[in-house]
């Protein structure tokens, strides 16, 4: 019996890290407003997996591995949806941390992957009058913004926070209503607001669209507080122009 055990050993070991080495890596996306919930592809699960993936004509999904998923289990990222870890376990799926690379496993049968999370960090570029935020190798967000008419919106490095709030009224400026407001320095923030011209328009603050994807309220739940912002860029000399004009 003894022999028998080790000639197993010997020869499902070597498969198991066989296949560990081929297992693709998959990065994942998490959100502030849902903690240690991590999302992943939902079409680059499928294929890891070998798991069927039925979607409606809208690319809304129906059903994956034969299994329907619930709304909550799928996020909309870049107009593709993403699933979580947690709906690949219900639906039949083996998810378990590794602590040494810093993921989780997700295994179905001989089929796997890793996922693996990264460093969030967001990019506002005044020139462009566009906010990029990204999560490892993922463009998560980008949107048009509305920053400081005069220029008085700071360039430089800063933190989200620590003060977010899902409605912040202005002290400075007659209570203004701020949806989905996330502290960048002071009394700057990153807001919705309903007016979200393609020049500067604001007091200082970053302006996001609150139509459409509803861009402010998908940053506000995505970023955590303490990610890096840069602010960058000259105004150019056509939005400086536009600037005296109003």
């Amino acid at each position: 019996m003894k022999r028998l055990v080790l000639f197993w050993s010997w020869m499902v070991l070597p498969w198991l890290t066989i296949a560990a080495q081929a297992a693709p890596t998959v990065e994942a996306v998490t959100f502030a407003v849902e903690p240690g919930r991590w999302y992943v592809p939902v079409g680059l699960a499928s294929q890891a997996l070998q798991w069927k993936l039925r979607q409606k004509r809208d690319g809304q999904v129906e059903s994956l591995g034969g299994q329907s998923l619930q709304a909550a289990e799928v996020r909309t990222v870049n107009a593709l949806p993403w699933v979580t870890l947690d709906a690949l376990a219900r639906v039949g799926a083996e998810v378990t941390p590794d602590d040494q690379v810093g993921g989780m496993w997700v295994r179905s049968g001989r089929q796997a992957f890793l996922a693996r999370c990264g460093v969030k960090r967001v990019e506002i570029d005044l020139a462009r009058q566009r906010l990029y935020a990204w999560q490892g190798p993922w463009l998560v967000l980008e949107t048009k913004i509305s920053s400081g008419r005069y220029g008085n919106t700071p360039r430089g490095d800063f933190t989200a926070g620590p003060y977010k709030s899902r409605m912040h009224y202005s002290s400075r400026y007659n209570n203004a209503p701020m949806p989905w407001s996330v502290q960048v320095s002071g009394h700057i923030f990153v807001h919705g607001f309903s007016s979200v011209p393609d020049y500067p328009a604001s007091h200082g603050c970053i302006r996001l669209p609150l139509s459409g994807i509803n861009p402010a309220r998908f940053f506000y739940e995505w970023v955590d507080v303490g990610t890096p912002i840069r602010i960058a860029g000259a105004l150019k000399e056509e939005v400086r122009r536009a600037q005296v004009a109003n």
